[in-house]
């Protein structure tokens, strides 16, 4: 039984078009699930020793070019979430040069310090 690209006349054929919509999008999401732990399985991804390592660094610099101030303060939602594509950005163009992680995270220190030294004079005005 097939649906096709025409729903009416599947519907007018006698096809259960809501249910055999809703059985597909259940059997993929379960399919999908499944091919999704099988994967993280297979590259241990999810190893507890391994999730989320050095990621402190990215979540700083992702708040403080959010604008942020590391004194503490108001808390912009819009700029974090730019920030934080930002330093994606950022490692997918490092990741695209093969540079190793570590200039990431040079880079990253760079932003922080720039950041800092911009609050600091932006105070003593």
């Amino acid at each position: 039984m097939a649906i096709g690209g025409n729903r009416t006349a599947s519907e007018l054929s006698g096809l259960p078009v809501r249910r055999l919509l809703l059985a597909v999008y259940v059997v993929s999401g379960t399919l999908a699930a499944r091919a999704g732990v099988l994967a993280t399985a297979r590259l241990q991804a999810g190893g507890p020793t391994s999730l989320g390592l050095s990621m402190e660094l990215s979540a700083i610099t992702a708040v403080v070019i959010g604008g942020t101030p590391l004194s503490g303060g108001r808390i912009r939602v819009l700029g974090t979430v730019m920030g934080a594509l930002l330093m994606q950005l950022l490692a997918a163009t490092l990741i695209e040069h093969d540079l190793p992680q570590s200039w990431a995270q040079i880079v990253q220190a760079a932003i922080i310090l720039a950041a800092v030294y911009a609050a600091g004079n932006r105070g003593a005005r």
